[in-house]
């Protein structure tokens, strides 16, 4: 019986286009590109807290499309569009209250990372 469980899983493997092998290489792969994926999408924002009006955004490996603050309440409270490529832009929060918020950074390739921000003047 065993015997038999044993041929049809291989035969099904085989028709599907799968052996343990390619299963194995597949894996690392995968997680290859999860930890590449990772190191893809560090940002930096500075000065945080941010005691004056102007703050830096950097992304370290992707140009920058566009860049959005969102208040505590999920409102969005400056957007800025980028048509020229740069990794790093520099705001003026000039009419931004004090609080907490949330950066969310768009890149040229979709990629979007969101980090938490404090304003402090």
């Amino acid at each position: 019986m065993k015997q038999i469980i044993l041929i049809i899983i291989t035969t099904f493997l085989s028709i599907a286009g799968f052996s343990q092998s390619e299963g194995a290489i597949y894996a690392k792969q995968n997680s290859a590109i999860h930890k590449k994926t990772a190191e893809v999408l560090q940002v930096n924002i500075y000065p945080n807290p941010c005691k004056n009006s102007k703050v830096n955004v950097e992304f370290k490996s992707h140009q920058i499309s566009e860049i959005q603050l969102i208040n505590i309440a999920g409102k969005t409270v400056l957007r800025k569009t980028y048509n020229s490529l740069g990794m790093k832009k520099e705001l003026r929060l000039d009419n931004i209250q004090n609080g907490i918020y949330l950066f969310k950074i768009t890149s040229t390739d979709n990629k979007v990372v969101v980090k938490k921000f404090i304003v402090s003047k």
